[in-house]
């Protein structure tokens, strides 16, 4: 093989690496936000069950989906919003030069 070959090979090799190291990360913050969530919706399911007698697992089911489901989703919406700003500026970039 040649001298460039090698080197985008182990490039290649290289970024797929850490690829997967970001993608572990990703799981990892994922499940740390969930266990989150869970201790948070617990914490809210006692406030409700001690201050209005409401049952402690309906509440503890439904307050820990609004502490993962409600962050994430201003999350992602925020995430394709600066991908459409993005790509709006890119277009923008490329009728300006022709």
């Amino acid at each position: 093989m040649t001298r460039p070959k090698v080197k985008l090979q182990t490039r290649r090799r290289s970024m797929e690496r850490a690829i997967r190291r970001l993608n572990a990360l990703e799981y990892f913050i994922l499940a740390g936000a969930m266990a989150l969530a869970l201790v948070a919706g617990a914490l809210a399911a006692w406030l409700v069950e001690t201050l209005f007698g409401a049952p402690f697992r309906a509440s503890w089911a439904v307050s820990s989906l609004l502490f993962f489901v409600v962050p994430g989703a201003i999350a992602l919406r925020r995430e394709r919003q600066t991908e459409r700003v993005g790509e709006s500026a890119e277009n923008d970039h490329l009728h300006r030069a022709s």
